[in-house]
């Protein structure tokens, strides 16, 4: 294997990626299932490992069963080889706090719908959050929605989307260094969108029942929480896809996006 322990160590970070390899390597093919009820992990979790352990060759994914490759295997021996057993003693809790706030849960779920059905339903919600932005006179300017703004009304929202799905597939293909632009992928950008094409119509339903005051923080908490929620499942369909880790992710959507969102948001509200 010409890949040393540095290439992996996204892998050997993780305690439960490398119970699973073992797993593997003990049982053969196994059904995810199973492999989730002897680790005793959320379904969500284990999904979303097994992915990362598919996407750098260590596994073999088909339908619900999974099975160890051969650069899987020799990766776990020359572990073992090196740590004996001190890897397995070795159990996070962070594992599973980390997978609840990154909401691993909700994008696995996602994915188990099928890349068509995602990418359908994504493209119905994001637009008709976009309609309902058009009739109350928002405008998405690349991550926050923004009052006021006359200049191409709709175009500005429409670039905007662009924008974020182009950033979004840049990061993927050339940040990240993978090439397959998919469906699968394609479904993921577009689903990570929906927390910060909901913000139109969360405000139309709230608006006529709250105080100019209770609204004006809910507002300012959801500009914040919303786009932050997008990017947090973008990273998260980004590392399962890539099987990078998610760190990178979140460093390339906030140089990329974030950051020119707030400015521009600055920029106009100053």
């Amino acid at each position: 294997m010409g890949e040393g322990f540095d290439d992996f160590s996204n892998i050997l970070m993780r305690p439960r990626r490398v119970r699973i390899l073992r797993l593997l390597i003990e049982q053969g093919t196994m059904k995810i299932s199973d492999i989730r009820r002897i680790l005793n992990a959320p379904a969500s979790s284990v999904y979303y490992d097994i992915e990362i352990l598919r996407a750098n060759g260590l596994v073999i994914k088909d339908g619900s069963y999974v099975k160890i490759t051969s650069k899987g295997r020799e990766l776990v021996e020359r572990l073992d080889g090196i740590l004996g057993s001190m890897q397995e003693s070795r159990r996070s809790r962070t594992e599973e706090l980390a997978d609840i706030l990154l909401m691993r849960p909700i994008v696995i779920s996602i994915y188990r719908l099928g890349p068509t059905m995602v990418f359908l339903y994504s493209v119905i919600i994001i637009v008709l959050g976009l309609v309902m932005a058009f009739m109350q006179g928002y405008e998405l300017m690349l991550l926050v929605f923004v009052e006021g703004i006359s200049f191409m009304p709709v175009s500005i929202t429409v670039i905007s989307v662009l924008a974020y799905v182009g950033i979004a597939l840049f990061i993927y293909k050339y940040l990240l260094g993978n090439e397959i632009i998919d469906l699968r992928l394609l479904s993921g950008v577009f689903a990570s969108l929906i927390p910060t094409s909901i913000y139109p119509t969360i405000m139309a339903l709230i608006t006529p029942w709250i105080p100019p005051l209770p609204l004006s923080i809910i507002d300012a908490l959801l500009k914040a929480l919303l786009p932050l929620a997008s990017l947090i499942i973008l990273a998260t369909v980004l590392s399962m896809l890539s099987g990078k880790p998610m760190e990178y992710s979140l460093l390339f959507e906030t140089l990329l996006l974030l950051i020119p969102s707030v400015i521009i948001y600055i920029a106009i509200f100053r």
